[in-house]
């Protein structure tokens, strides 16, 4: 293949990685717009972003391994094919149910698309550029998620919600016609036309469980037996996939790749990284939306300074993947995220914007270190006809890691604020009572304001400035004309000592659930810890793997 055709045909293995990937988080900025537009709840609008990324994890595995028997440039043009006309279908969606079906098709044609442009990227260049690549690669997915929500706001706030499904049919359009007449067809030589059906309805069952526990567990509990129970049956057919696997002539994963000490430290790394990714933008988009009141739109674009800073690294440590490997790029990438992860929780209310931008360009930086090298290392002892399932394993793995993440951290976060808020209450109420100017009457308008939830807000404040002038009114229609301007001056007074309580109080607030977010990114910080362990043992030296493959005992050794 020429040179020129080689980089369209990489470039059109990006653009569908691109659209894919950012169509796990571009939905969630326009959620408001379709709560307005379907007059629906959040739960089931929520759907519209939960039924993507199920449909989606849950699919990898398994279109994975199909595209390596079939054809993995027919399961990318498929894809993006299916991935376009649902992305018309989803815009003219008339609906809330057609809406989620839609994203839902949706998310299992993205599971053919993302997967194989690795194993197909990867036999397009030469040897000593498949670092390059995958580091590009892992550049372009971080930087397609962290877009979603920028490009999100900016055409909801342009044109409509619609229009974030209509951009995605003319770059599907244009990768269609670019993969038909760039990309060859490529497949896993080694793998029959016999399909593993007992395994894929296994693992299906067990990755639906798994992933749709994670995304209900913060409403319903961990404990609750409803939770419990998708758990159990997970972890049942987790079991039986095993079983299964270990029994069939042709599985579908062979289980043998998981002994490969690269390969699966390399995964571990990139699921801790999936949930470290989740406090990088979630929650500090909670943040800056619910306590530092940032617009939607302003939060999405202090949060792409990460995804922009993460491009740079992960090209950077991808031209030197091959050269150096990835062990220590993973493991500098892992500690920079831990440090990084945990300082979040130094922010504050009032904290500087600034100060959070930097935190999230380390953040970036880091992500970047770990991103492609991770990758490459996953694949580093991987035979190249397996490259495909191991693709899909790995990608699988970094899904359930954010799933994981967003399950445990909001819940954590969840907890804290619920605690917290009950503190503020208590605290609000005890600065409402010891105050020496506010009549009974006006103290009892306050507290009852508080109670009813309104810790903090001008809302709150008009509601009970205009339940005082009700009032007011109500007395001064009764008081003879001479002691008018004496009861008025009272009232005044009564005003402005609720305003100055009001302030006290939001400060209360603030404090309080700047806590509860400081907790949760701490508790973060301990668990992406964890990676940095795995980081150590997923990669070997490329000098060792040389020597290795030059004297014959490397399949022998580690596959």
């Amino acid at each position: 293949m020429k040179k020129n055709n080689k980089i369209i045909a990489l470039i059109t293995l990006l653009l569908g990685t691109f659209i894919a990937l950012m169509d796990t988080t571009i939905v969630n900025i326009a959620i408001p717009e379709m709560l307005d537009y379907f007059s629906c709840s959040l739960t089931e609008v929520s759907w519209v972003t939960t039924g993507y990324n199920l449909a989606f994890a849950v699919l990898l595995i398994t279109a994975s391994r199909l595209a390596d028997q079939f054809g993995r440039r027919k399961a990318f043009i498929f894809g993006v094919l299916l991935f376009t006309i649902t992305s018309l279908l989803a815009g003219i969606s008339t609906s809330i149910e057609m809406l989620i079906l839609f994203r839902v098709i949706q998310g299992l044609s993205a599971a053919f698309i993302v997967p194989v442009t690795m194993p197909i990227a990867i036999e397009i260049v030469p040897e000593e550029k498949k670092g390059l690549v995958i580091g590009i690669w892992g550049a372009f997915a971080g930087f397609a998620a962290t877009l979603g929500p920028v490009l999100g706001g900016l055409l909801t706030e342009k044109f409509n919600w619609q229009s974030i499904f209509y951009i995605n049919i003319p770059i599907g359009i244009v990768t269609i016609l670019l993969s038909y007449y760039f990309i060859k067809e490529s497949y896993d030589e080694t793998a029959s036309k016999k399909i593993d059906y007992l395994g894929i309805f296994s693992l299906s069952v067990f990755l639906f469980c798994l992933t749709f526990a994670f995304a209900q567990v913060s409403d319903k509990g961990w404990t609750s037996s409803y939770i419990l129970i998708l758990f159990a049956v997970s972890l049942l057919f987790g079991i039986l996939f095993i079983l299964i696997e270990s029994k069939v002539t042709e599985p579908m994963v062979p289980l043998k790749i998981l002994k490969v000490k690269t390969f699966s430290f390399s995964s571990l790394t990139l699921f801790v990284l999936g949930l470290g990714l989740t406090s990088g933008t979630l929650i500090i988009t909670l943040l800056l939306t619910t306590v530092m009141e940032q617009s939607e739109l302003k939060a999405g674009l202090i949060v792409s300074t990460l995804a922009l800073s993460s491009m740079v690294t992960s090209v950077f440590s991808g031209k030197l993947l091959d050269k150096l490997g990835g062990r220590w790029f993973s493991v500098i990438g892992m500690s920079a995220l831990t440090v990084t992860t945990y300082l979040y929780g130094t922010i504050r209310y009032d904290s500087p914007i600034s100060r959070i931008i930097l935190l999230l360009c380390i953040t970036g930086l880091a992500i970047g270190l770990v991103m492609g090298p991770a990758m490459g290392s996953s694949i580093r002892e991987i035979p190249e006809d397996k490259i495909g399932i191991a693709s899909g394993v790995v990608n699988m793995m970094r899904s359930v890691g954010q799933a994981l993440g967003i399950a445990i951290l909001a819940t954590i976060l969840s907890s804290n604020i619920t605690s917290n808020m009950d503190t503020s209450k208590q605290e609000a109420i005890s600065i409402i009572e010891k105050s020496r100017i506010l009549d009974e009457a006006a103290k009892q308008e306050v507290i009852k304001s508080v109670k009813a939830g309104n810790v903090s807000g001008k809302s709150s404040n008009n509601q009970i400035l205009d339940a005082i002038d009700v009032k007011e009114r109500e007395i001064l229609s009764k008081t003879p004309e001479q002691y008018k301007s004496k009861v008025k001056k009272s009232f005044e007074i009564q005003k402005k000592e609720i305003l100055h309580l009001r302030s006290k109080i939001t400060e209360v607030y603030n404090n309080n659930i700047s806590d509860a977010f400081d907790y949760t990114f701490q508790v973060a910080g301990w668990i992406v810890s964890i990676g940095i362990v795995f980081a150590i043992f997923s990669d070997i030296s490329p000098a060792r793997l040389r020597r290795e493959k030059s004297q014959g005992t490397f399949h022998d050794a580690h596959y």
